[in-house]
């Protein structure tokens, strides 16, 4: 039995934002394949990439998202969650700003979701996550001295 999958719509990028997602999706991929499914250290090295970043403007945390679901399909699926929410940190982190990174989940049946928030609001989901998913690890960007959770 298959499921069906959605896709994001593709964004038209400039070669500059183009070759910014290709390494935020690469540089992805090999952060999770380093941290080998450790939450605690995925967390830790999210934590480092954040140190020393504003928060970032929902527009550019949107326009990260639209970047990298065109240039992964994997990232652009309803299954590539994990990855999306990964480089889209890194691709904002690239601009020169932080977005909150949340895993939450969910049960019965038990089920992970991961997503990237800005100015409170989640980013480019098609619903609010929070109403279904509990949080059980964030990572933000520091406001004026208060150190990530």
């Amino acid at each position: 039995m298959s499921a069906p999958i959605v896709l994001e719509q593709p964004a038209r990028l400039a070669l500059g934002e183009q070759l910014r997602a290709r390494t935020a999706v690469a540089a992805a991929w090999l952060l999770l394949a380093l941290v080998r499914a450790r939450p605690a250290r995925l967390r830790r090295l999210l934590r480092v990439l954040h140190r020393g970043a504003r928060p970032a403007p929902v527009e550019v945390a949107l326009r990260a998202r639209a970047m990298v679901a065109t240039v992964s399909l994997h990232a652009a699926s309803d299954h590539g969650c994990l990855l999306r929410s990964v480089a889209i940190v890194l691709a904002c982190r690239f601009a020169g700003v932080a977005v909150t990174w949340r895993v939450g989940v969910v049960s019965p049946p038990p089920a992970l979701h991961a997503w990237v928030e800005a100015d409170d609001k989640p980013v480019g989901e098609p619903f609010d996550p929070r109403w279904l998913y509990s949080p059980i690890i964030t990572v933000e960007p520091s406001r004026k001295g208060i150190l990530p959770r």
